[in-house]
Protein backbone atom coordinates (compact mmCIF):
# COMPACT_ATOMS: atom_id res chain seq x y z
CA UNK A 1 0.00 0.00 0.00
CA UNK A 2 1.44 3.54 -0.86
CA UNK A 3 2.05 6.45 1.75
CA UNK A 4 -0.82 7.90 0.13
CA UNK A 5 -3.30 4.96 1.20
CA UNK A 6 -2.16 5.06 4.36
CA UNK A 7 -2.63 8.47 4.90
CA UNK A 8 -6.19 8.63 3.60
CA UNK A 9 -6.67 5.53 5.71
CA UNK A 10 -5.78 7.30 8.46
CA UNK A 11 -7.77 10.44 7.99
CA UNK A 12 -10.91 9.19 6.18
CA UNK A 13 -13.03 9.59 9.12
CA UNK A 14 -12.22 13.28 9.28
CA UNK A 15 -14.91 13.22 6.31
CA UNK A 16 -17.91 11.73 8.43
CA UNK A 17 -17.04 12.70 12.22
CA UNK A 18 -17.82 16.44 12.45
CA UNK A 19 -14.88 18.93 14.46
CA UNK A 20 -15.95 20.64 17.07
CA UNK A 21 -14.88 24.68 17.09
CA UNK A 22 -13.74 26.63 20.13
CA UNK A 23 -15.88 29.30 20.91
CA UNK A 24 -18.71 29.92 19.34
CA UNK A 25 -20.34 27.32 16.48
CA UNK A 26 -20.72 28.52 13.02
CA UNK A 27 -24.37 28.65 12.28
CA UNK A 28 -23.47 25.48 9.96
CA UNK A 29 -22.26 23.75 12.32
CA UNK A 30 -25.07 24.28 14.92
CA UNK A 31 -27.29 23.03 12.43
CA UNK A 32 -25.29 20.03 11.90
CA UNK A 33 -25.68 19.45 15.85
CA UNK A 34 -28.48 19.76 16.00
CA UNK A 35 -28.92 17.04 13.46
CA UNK A 36 -29.72 18.52 10.52
CA UNK A 37 -27.18 17.93 8.10
CA UNK A 38 -29.32 17.72 5.13
CA UNK A 39 -27.28 18.94 1.62
CA UNK A 40 -26.69 22.66 1.62
CA UNK A 41 -30.03 24.06 -0.07
CA UNK A 42 -29.37 28.00 -0.61
CA UNK A 43 -25.89 29.90 -0.97
CA UNK A 44 -24.62 31.35 2.22
CA UNK A 45 -25.83 34.69 2.94
CA UNK A 46 -22.99 37.91 3.76
CA UNK A 47 -23.37 37.41 7.33
CA UNK A 48 -22.36 34.02 6.98
CA UNK A 49 -19.68 34.40 5.06
CA UNK A 50 -18.33 37.42 6.60
CA UNK A 51 -17.93 34.45 9.66
CA UNK A 52 -16.36 31.94 7.96
CA UNK A 53 -13.50 34.62 6.11
CA UNK A 54 -13.41 36.99 9.53
CA UNK A 55 -10.04 35.22 10.59
CA UNK A 56 -8.04 35.38 7.47
CA UNK A 57 -9.63 38.80 5.89
CA UNK A 58 -6.93 40.74 7.09
CA UNK A 59 -3.96 38.33 5.47
CA UNK A 60 -1.11 39.64 3.07
CA UNK A 61 -3.59 39.28 -0.74
CA UNK A 62 -1.03 36.44 -1.83
CA UNK A 63 -1.58 34.57 1.43
CA UNK A 64 -5.38 34.99 1.72
CA UNK A 65 -5.58 33.80 -1.70
CA UNK A 66 -3.34 30.62 -0.97
CA UNK A 67 -5.36 30.04 2.31
CA UNK A 68 -8.63 29.98 -0.23
CA UNK A 69 -7.11 27.75 -2.62
CA UNK A 70 -6.04 25.08 -0.23
CA UNK A 71 -9.10 25.46 1.65
CA UNK A 72 -10.38 23.07 -1.30
CA UNK A 73 -8.56 20.17 -0.03
CA UNK A 74 -8.99 20.08 3.89
CA UNK A 75 -7.79 16.28 4.03
CA UNK A 76 -4.39 17.14 2.68
CA UNK A 77 -4.48 20.63 4.44
CA UNK A 78 -4.61 18.21 7.55
CA UNK A 79 -1.88 16.17 6.35
CA UNK A 80 0.48 18.82 5.45
CA UNK A 81 0.11 20.62 9.27
CA UNK A 82 0.89 17.37 10.77
CA UNK A 83 4.23 16.85 8.42
CA UNK A 84 5.05 20.68 8.77
CA UNK A 85 4.68 20.00 12.77
CA UNK A 86 7.64 17.85 12.58
CA UNK A 87 9.88 19.63 10.42
CA UNK A 88 10.21 23.08 11.42
CA UNK A 89 13.43 23.51 10.79
CA UNK A 90 13.08 23.31 7.13
CA UNK A 91 13.34 26.38 5.30
CA UNK A 92 13.60 28.11 1.73
CA UNK A 93 15.63 25.70 -0.51
CA UNK A 94 15.51 22.76 1.81
CA UNK A 95 11.21 23.24 2.20
CA UNK A 96 11.40 23.33 -1.41
CA UNK A 97 13.23 19.97 -2.13
CA UNK A 98 10.82 18.24 0.61
CA UNK A 99 7.80 19.47 -1.39
CA UNK A 100 8.99 17.25 -4.25
CA UNK A 101 7.92 14.03 -2.98
CA UNK A 102 4.59 14.81 -1.36
CA UNK A 103 1.64 13.93 -3.17
CA UNK A 104 -0.34 16.92 -2.22
CA UNK A 105 -1.99 20.34 -4.65
CA UNK A 106 0.75 22.59 -4.96
CA UNK A 107 -1.37 25.40 -3.09
CA UNK A 108 -1.14 23.29 0.13
CA UNK A 109 2.50 22.07 -0.05
CA UNK A 110 3.58 26.62 -0.49
CA UNK A 111 1.40 26.63 2.77
CA UNK A 112 4.26 25.01 4.61
CA UNK A 113 6.32 28.17 4.58
CA UNK A 114 3.48 29.61 6.94
CA UNK A 115 3.13 26.93 9.67
CA UNK A 116 1.06 29.07 11.43
CA UNK A 117 -1.70 29.36 9.34
CA UNK A 118 -1.70 25.45 8.86
CA UNK A 119 -1.91 25.17 12.46
CA UNK A 120 -5.20 27.02 12.02
CA UNK A 121 -6.13 25.29 9.46
CA UNK A 122 -5.95 21.96 11.06
CA UNK A 123 -6.97 22.85 14.40
CA UNK A 124 -10.20 24.44 12.77
CA UNK A 125 -10.24 21.73 10.19
CA UNK A 126 -14.54 22.08 9.82
CA UNK A 127 -14.35 25.37 9.49
CA UNK A 128 -11.28 24.97 6.41
CA UNK A 129 -13.99 22.79 4.86
CA UNK A 130 -16.77 25.19 5.06
CA UNK A 131 -14.29 27.94 3.46
CA UNK A 132 -13.28 25.79 0.70
CA UNK A 133 -17.25 24.66 -0.49
CA UNK A 134 -17.84 28.52 0.02
CA UNK A 135 -15.10 29.81 -2.07
CA UNK A 136 -16.05 26.55 -4.61
CA UNK A 137 -19.34 27.73 -5.02
CA UNK A 138 -19.55 31.37 -4.30
CA UNK A 139 -16.33 33.03 -5.06
CA UNK A 140 -18.05 36.62 -5.91
CA UNK A 141 -19.51 36.54 -2.29
CA UNK A 142 -16.69 35.36 -0.71
CA UNK A 143 -14.46 38.46 -2.08
CA UNK A 144 -17.23 40.92 -1.20
CA UNK A 145 -17.28 39.96 1.95
CA UNK A 146 -13.73 40.13 2.53
CA UNK A 147 -13.71 43.60 1.34
CA UNK A 148 -16.27 44.69 3.34
CA UNK A 149 -14.76 42.97 6.28
CA UNK A 150 -11.63 45.22 5.18
CA UNK A 151 -13.36 48.17 4.99
CA UNK A 152 -14.46 47.98 8.53
CA UNK A 153 -11.57 47.06 10.16
CA UNK A 154 -9.82 50.24 8.19
CA UNK A 155 -13.17 51.99 9.57
CA UNK A 156 -12.05 51.20 13.39
CA UNK A 157 -8.53 52.22 12.40
CA UNK A 158 -6.92 48.45 12.92
CA UNK A 159 -5.92 48.24 9.53
CA UNK A 160 -3.15 50.52 8.32
CA UNK A 161 0.08 50.71 6.71
CA UNK A 162 3.03 49.38 8.74
CA UNK A 163 6.91 48.29 8.70
CA UNK A 164 4.84 44.70 8.07
CA UNK A 165 2.61 45.75 5.55
CA UNK A 166 1.38 47.99 3.18
CA UNK A 167 -2.41 48.83 2.92
CA UNK A 168 -3.79 50.88 -0.42
CA UNK A 169 -7.20 51.25 -2.09
CA UNK A 170 -7.27 50.29 -5.81
CA UNK A 171 -9.56 51.03 -8.42
CA UNK A 172 -12.03 48.50 -10.10
CA UNK A 173 -11.37 47.54 -13.41
CA UNK A 174 -14.87 44.82 -12.94
CA UNK A 175 -14.54 41.75 -15.56
CA UNK A 176 -17.96 41.68 -17.79
CA UNK A 177 -20.66 40.73 -15.12
CA UNK A 178 -19.38 40.69 -11.85
CA UNK A 179 -21.01 43.46 -9.91
CA UNK A 180 -18.43 44.69 -6.77
CA UNK A 181 -17.73 47.66 -4.68
CA UNK A 182 -16.06 50.76 -6.73
CA UNK A 183 -12.41 50.31 -5.27
CA UNK A 184 -10.72 47.64 -3.27
CA UNK A 185 -8.70 47.27 -0.43
CA UNK A 186 -5.18 45.87 -1.27
CA UNK A 187 -2.80 44.19 1.76
CA UNK A 188 0.70 43.79 0.44
CA UNK A 189 4.01 42.31 2.47
CA UNK A 190 6.75 45.41 2.45
CA UNK A 191 8.96 42.62 1.43
CA UNK A 192 8.10 40.11 -1.16
CA UNK A 193 9.78 37.40 -0.24
CA UNK A 194 9.33 38.14 3.41
CA UNK A 195 5.64 38.07 5.22
CA UNK A 196 3.85 38.90 8.72
CA UNK A 197 1.02 36.71 9.56
CA UNK A 198 -1.52 38.98 11.57
CA UNK A 199 -3.11 37.32 14.63
CA UNK A 200 -6.17 39.29 15.90
CA UNK A 201 -9.53 39.36 17.89
CA UNK A 202 -11.83 39.43 14.86
CA UNK A 203 -14.63 40.73 17.45
CA UNK A 204 -12.29 43.97 18.60
CA UNK A 205 -11.07 44.46 15.03
CA UNK A 206 -13.88 44.36 13.08
CA UNK A 207 -15.77 46.71 16.13
CA UNK A 208 -17.36 45.23 18.93
CA UNK A 209 -20.67 45.81 17.55
CA UNK A 210 -19.99 44.75 14.42
CA UNK A 211 -21.26 40.86 14.98
CA UNK A 212 -25.14 39.48 16.09
CA UNK A 213 -24.67 36.83 18.58
CA UNK A 214 -25.41 34.22 16.09
CA UNK A 215 -22.53 34.89 13.80
CA UNK A 216 -19.32 36.04 15.91
CA UNK A 217 -16.15 34.06 15.02
CA UNK A 218 -13.60 32.49 16.40
CA UNK A 219 -10.41 33.88 17.22
CA UNK A 220 -7.54 31.53 16.89
CA UNK A 221 -3.53 32.61 18.10
CA UNK A 222 -0.50 30.64 18.13
CA UNK A 223 0.56 29.04 21.31
CA UNK A 224 3.26 31.65 21.76
CA UNK A 225 0.60 34.31 21.47
CA UNK A 226 0.22 36.77 24.33
CA UNK A 227 -3.28 37.14 24.65
CA UNK A 228 -3.96 40.73 25.21
CA UNK A 229 -3.55 42.82 21.39
CA UNK A 230 -6.34 43.56 19.18
CA UNK A 231 -3.74 42.94 16.40
CA UNK A 232 -0.50 42.05 15.83
CA UNK A 233 2.35 40.44 13.86
CA UNK A 234 4.51 37.28 14.81
CA UNK A 235 8.08 36.79 13.76
CA UNK A 236 8.69 37.76 9.52
CA UNK A 237 8.60 34.17 7.59
CA UNK A 238 10.55 33.43 4.99
CA UNK A 239 8.16 32.44 1.84
CA UNK A 240 9.83 33.26 -1.27
CA UNK A 241 8.26 31.26 -4.34
CA UNK A 242 6.03 29.63 -2.18
CA UNK A 243 3.21 32.32 -2.48
CA UNK A 244 2.70 32.64 -5.57
CA UNK A 245 -1.08 34.01 -6.12
CA UNK A 246 -2.10 37.45 -6.76
CA UNK A 247 -5.56 38.22 -6.07
CA UNK A 248 -7.10 39.93 -9.00
CA UNK A 249 -9.79 42.04 -7.13
CA UNK A 250 -13.14 42.97 -9.36
CA UNK A 251 -12.15 39.76 -11.41
CA UNK A 252 -15.45 37.50 -11.17
CA UNK A 253 -15.02 33.68 -10.59
CA UNK A 254 -11.75 31.82 -10.21
CA UNK A 255 -10.47 34.53 -12.86
CA UNK A 256 -9.91 36.40 -9.05
CA UNK A 257 -7.56 34.57 -8.41
CA UNK A 258 -4.35 33.83 -10.37
CA UNK A 259 -1.28 31.69 -10.55
CA UNK A 260 2.31 33.78 -10.81
CA UNK A 261 3.38 31.22 -13.07
CA UNK A 262 7.48 32.01 -12.56
CA UNK A 263 7.10 31.33 -8.83
CA UNK A 264 4.98 28.68 -9.37
CA UNK A 265 7.62 27.17 -11.66
CA UNK A 266 10.52 27.88 -9.07
CA UNK A 267 9.09 26.32 -5.95
CA UNK A 268 7.30 23.45 -7.75
CA UNK A 269 10.71 22.78 -9.79
CA UNK A 270 8.71 22.78 -13.17
CA UNK A 271 8.85 25.04 -16.00
CA UNK A 272 5.28 25.88 -17.26
CA UNK A 273 6.15 27.71 -20.56
CA UNK A 274 2.87 28.32 -22.27
CA UNK A 275 -0.66 30.22 -21.08
CA UNK A 276 1.62 33.85 -20.05
CA UNK A 277 3.26 34.37 -16.92
CA UNK A 278 -0.96 34.83 -14.88
CA UNK A 279 -3.06 32.49 -15.00
CA UNK A 280 -6.67 31.62 -13.85
CA UNK A 281 -6.27 29.14 -10.74
CA UNK A 282 -8.09 25.90 -11.03
CA UNK A 283 -9.99 23.25 -8.91
CA UNK A 284 -8.28 19.59 -8.70
CA UNK A 285 -11.51 17.33 -7.42
CA UNK A 286 -8.92 14.73 -7.18
CA UNK A 287 -7.10 16.63 -4.84
CA UNK A 288 -10.34 16.71 -2.68
CA UNK A 289 -10.08 13.34 -1.70
CA UNK A 290 -12.75 11.28 0.13
CA UNK A 291 -14.31 14.34 1.71
CA UNK A 292 -18.18 14.56 0.62
CA UNK A 293 -19.33 18.05 -0.72
CA UNK A 294 -22.46 19.14 1.65
CA UNK A 295 -23.06 21.88 -1.14
CA UNK A 296 -25.63 20.74 -3.63
CA UNK A 297 -24.22 22.86 -6.33
CA UNK A 298 -20.81 21.38 -5.93
CA UNK A 299 -22.16 17.56 -5.76
CA UNK A 300 -23.68 17.93 -9.13
CA UNK A 301 -20.77 20.01 -10.48
CA UNK A 302 -18.37 17.62 -9.34
CA UNK A 303 -20.00 14.83 -7.76
CA UNK A 304 -18.73 12.96 -4.42
CA UNK A 305 -15.65 12.03 -5.68
CA UNK A 306 -13.61 9.46 -3.52
CA UNK A 307 -10.65 10.52 -5.15
CA UNK A 308 -7.27 9.46 -4.23
CA UNK A 309 -5.82 12.58 -4.18
CA UNK A 310 -3.12 12.18 -6.34
CA UNK A 311 -5.10 11.86 -9.79
CA UNK A 312 -4.53 8.08 -10.25
CA UNK A 313 -6.47 6.46 -13.25
CA UNK A 314 -8.56 3.90 -12.11
CA UNK A 315 -9.90 1.19 -14.76
CA UNK A 316 -12.11 -1.53 -14.17
CA UNK A 317 -12.75 -3.48 -16.87
CA UNK A 318 -15.54 -6.39 -15.98
CA UNK A 319 -15.88 -9.42 -18.64
CA UNK A 320 -19.41 -11.09 -18.43
CA UNK A 321 -19.52 -14.41 -19.93
CA UNK A 322 -23.04 -15.16 -21.17
CA UNK A 323 -25.12 -17.74 -18.45
CA UNK A 324 -26.59 -19.12 -21.46
CA UNK A 325 -23.67 -20.51 -22.76
CA UNK A 326 -23.38 -24.30 -22.76
CA UNK A 327 -19.84 -25.61 -22.44
CA UNK A 328 -17.75 -28.67 -20.58
CA UNK A 329 -16.25 -27.60 -17.60
CA UNK A 330 -12.96 -28.34 -18.87
CA UNK A 331 -13.21 -24.65 -20.76
CA UNK A 332 -9.44 -23.47 -21.83
CA UNK A 333 -10.47 -19.45 -21.56
CA UNK A 334 -7.39 -17.62 -22.66
CA UNK A 335 -7.07 -13.73 -21.19
CA UNK A 336 -4.42 -11.80 -23.13
CA UNK A 337 -3.86 -8.24 -22.30
CA UNK A 338 -2.03 -6.71 -25.38
CA UNK A 339 -0.10 -2.87 -24.16
CA UNK A 340 1.38 -0.37 -26.62
CA UNK A 341 5.20 -0.38 -26.03
CA UNK A 342 4.87 3.23 -25.56
CA UNK A 343 2.14 3.22 -23.39
CA UNK A 344 3.40 5.32 -20.48
CA UNK A 345 0.87 4.60 -17.47
CA UNK A 346 1.15 6.10 -14.01
CA UNK A 347 2.45 3.51 -11.58
CA UNK A 348 -0.15 4.33 -9.25
CA UNK A 349 -2.61 3.45 -12.02
CA UNK A 350 -5.26 0.72 -10.90
CA UNK A 351 -6.55 -1.57 -13.16
CA UNK A 352 -9.09 -4.15 -12.03
CA UNK A 353 -10.02 -7.02 -14.75
CA UNK A 354 -13.38 -8.96 -13.12
CA UNK A 355 -14.27 -12.38 -15.21
CA UNK A 356 -17.47 -13.79 -13.63
CA UNK A 357 -18.07 -17.08 -14.89
CA UNK A 358 -21.70 -19.00 -14.25
CA UNK A 359 -20.99 -21.46 -11.50
CA UNK A 360 -23.51 -23.64 -13.28
CA UNK A 361 -21.71 -23.01 -16.77
CA UNK A 362 -21.00 -26.27 -18.68
CA UNK A 363 -18.86 -25.97 -21.60
CA UNK A 364 -17.42 -28.69 -24.12
CA UNK A 365 -13.57 -29.27 -23.61
CA UNK A 366 -13.20 -28.18 -27.08
CA UNK A 367 -14.83 -24.86 -26.73
CA UNK A 368 -11.53 -22.19 -26.44
CA UNK A 369 -12.61 -18.83 -25.41
CA UNK A 370 -10.58 -15.75 -26.04
CA UNK A 371 -10.96 -12.68 -24.54
CA UNK A 372 -8.31 -9.89 -25.79
CA UNK A 373 -8.40 -6.25 -23.85
CA UNK A 374 -6.50 -3.80 -25.82
CA UNK A 375 -5.86 -0.90 -23.78
CA UNK A 376 -5.25 2.51 -25.98
CA UNK A 377 -1.92 4.32 -25.55
CA UNK A 378 -3.60 7.69 -25.61
CA UNK A 379 -4.90 8.01 -21.62
CA UNK A 380 -5.68 11.63 -20.25
CA UNK A 381 -4.15 11.49 -16.81
CA UNK A 382 -3.96 14.73 -15.76
CA UNK A 383 -6.37 16.43 -13.36
CA UNK A 384 -7.29 19.70 -14.04
CA UNK A 385 -5.56 22.62 -12.09
CA UNK A 386 -3.42 25.56 -12.80
CA UNK A 387 -1.24 25.94 -13.93
CA UNK A 388 0.12 22.36 -14.21
CA UNK A 389 -2.35 21.86 -17.22
CA UNK A 390 -6.37 21.06 -17.08
CA UNK A 391 -8.72 18.61 -18.05
CA UNK A 392 -10.97 15.73 -16.83
CA UNK A 393 -9.29 12.26 -16.83
CA UNK A 394 -11.08 9.93 -19.01
CA UNK A 395 -11.03 5.98 -19.02
CA UNK A 396 -10.68 4.26 -22.14
CA UNK A 397 -13.97 1.53 -23.12
CA UNK A 398 -12.33 -1.02 -23.39
CA UNK A 399 -13.33 -3.74 -26.19
CA UNK A 400 -15.74 -6.27 -26.18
Amino acid sequence: MSAWSNWLTKFCFMAAVPIVLAGAPLPLLAQAQQGQQQPQQQPLTQQELQQLVAPIALYPDALLAQVLTASTYPLEVAMAARWSEKNLSLKGAALEDAMQKQPWDPSVKGLTSVPQVLAMMNDKLDWTNQLGEAFLAQPDDVQNAIQALRKQAETTGNLKSSKEQKVRRIAATPSPGYVGPPEYIVIEPMEPDYIYVPVYDPVIVYGSGFWSPAYVPFFWHPPWWTIGPAFGFGAALFVGPALWYHYNWGYGGFAAIQTNTALYSKFNKVNVTSGGQFQNWKFAPAHHGNVQFKNTKLQQQFGNLGGTGQGNLNINRNVNVNPNLKANRNVNVNRNVNVNSNLKVNPNTNVNRNVNVNPNLKVNRNVNVNRNVNVTPKVNRTAGHAPAGGGNTKKPKPKS
